[in-house]
């Protein structure tokens, strides 16, 4: 056992070597490293967040209908009647002028005083209809219940949101896209900036290689600190990427907090705990194969 701790001991101060011997290096590796996890978990988070809001919108299914001006109480109570009887309709919300004017208010926040001046007769009343589940995803069922809505006499328009589902779902498709590829993009050169470290260090550690083989040290023994420096590397630069962009993240979301409710959503998604351990498993993995690709490559180990 005391033998095992020695040699584990002996490997991990072997690659704290190799750090201490080409610090600019290591930092200038690191620095790219960081700079390339950064701009991937920001498209991530963007992609997130669009996903977050697409399926808020799309998954509560609403409908908004607006009521001409002039409507009564009953008039409102009567159309949200007749609309909940409809097939594919969950349940409806009357929204009066007055009730539409204080609802904004509590939305604007901090500027909440422009609105709260406004009169009642600024606001269009409307009709908030909560389409089920199976309705609310089949736009052609969207469509058909707003027609049938609009030809109503009290009713002035419908909107179905089609063009914002549209909108959000070109988004989506977007920022999966470009998180997929930046994702990859990351991958690539966090395995080719480690590989291109081990392959100096093994360079400039030639002779105590070969010191090394000829006291009997095995290929494995040999290997393992250029594999422990690769991963640590990735896993380090990964590390300092997300706290990196969390402090961002946590500023933008307090400069967004007011303008989130405007769009349907309480706040910014972040990235969630189990979303980091896989980031951080992930950039060690990638170090540990650029190593190794190093390694395979290399005649003096």
């Amino acid at each position: 056992m005391s033998m095992f701790l020695h040699r584990t001991y002996y490997v991990f101060r072997r690659a704290a070597d190799g750090v201490r011997r080409r610090p600019l290096l290591h930092l200038l590796s690191l620095l790219t490293l960081v700079a390339a996890f950064m701009s991937f978990a920001g498209t991530l988070v963007t992609a997130i967040n669009i996903d977050a809001l697409l399926g808020r919108w799309v998954g509560s299914g609403q409908i908004t209908v607006y009521v001409k001006e002039g409507a009564t109480d009953s008039d409102y109570q009567r159309l949200s009647s007749a609309i909940e009887a409809l097939q594919g309709v969950a349940s409806t919300r009357v929204v009066t002028p007055s009730a539409a004017r204080k609802r904004l208010v509590a939305d604007l926040g901090d500027y909440a005083q422009t609105a709260a001046s406004l009169p009642d007769g600024a606001f269009p009343g409307s009709i908030e209809v909560h389409l089920q589940p199976r309705a609310s995803r089949d736009q052609t069922v969207r469509q058909e219940i707003a027609a049938r809505i609009a030809r109503v006499n009290l009713v002035e328009q419908v909107d179905a949101y089609d063009e914002w589902f549209d909108t959000i779902s070109a988004l989506s498709l977007v920022g999966r896209l470009a998180a997929l590829g930046l994702g990859l993009l990351a991958l690539v050169v966090s395995v080719m900036v480690v590989a291109s470290v081990v392959r100096a260090g093994i360079s400039a550690r030639s002779r105590e290689i070969e010191v090394l083989k000829l006291v009997g040290a095995t290929r494995r023994f040999v290997e393992a600190p250029f594999l422990i420096e690769g991963a640590s590397q990735a896993l380090i630069a990964m590390a300092l990427a997300v706290f990196g962009f969390e402090l961002v993240f946590n500023y933008v979301q307090g400069m967004t907090t007011d303008v989130m409710p405007l769009i349907g959503a309480r706040s910014l998604v972040g990235l969630a705990p189990k979303t980091m351990a896989c980031l951080l498993g992930a950039s060690a993995l990638a170090g540990l194969f650029g190593a190794r690709l190093s390694l395979s490559r290399a005649s003096k180990v």
